[in-house]
């Protein structure tokens, strides 16, 4: 799920909801974050060469949904 960067808390917080979390697989399990500025930083390096990426980078910047219990 891709939002703005201000959005972190509020994205984690919808995903982790109960209803959510019941699912088979649990939504903050396959769920990540990418923040906005972290995927336009990315592509504004790339260029013109975006074309030739797999969609696949986009998960070195995708961040855990799931809560942090320590």
């Amino acid at each position: 799920m891709m939002a703005p960067d201000d959005r972190r808390e509020k994205v984690n917080y919808e995903i982790n909801r109960p209803t959510f979390a019941r699912l088979k697989p649990p939504l903050p399990k396959i769920c990540r974050f990418i923040p906005y500025s972290e995927l336009l930083r990315e592509i504004e390096q790339i260029g013109s060469r975006i074309r030739y990426m797999k969609p696949e980078f986009i998960s070195e910047i995708a961040e855990s949904c799931e809560p942090d219990y320590s």
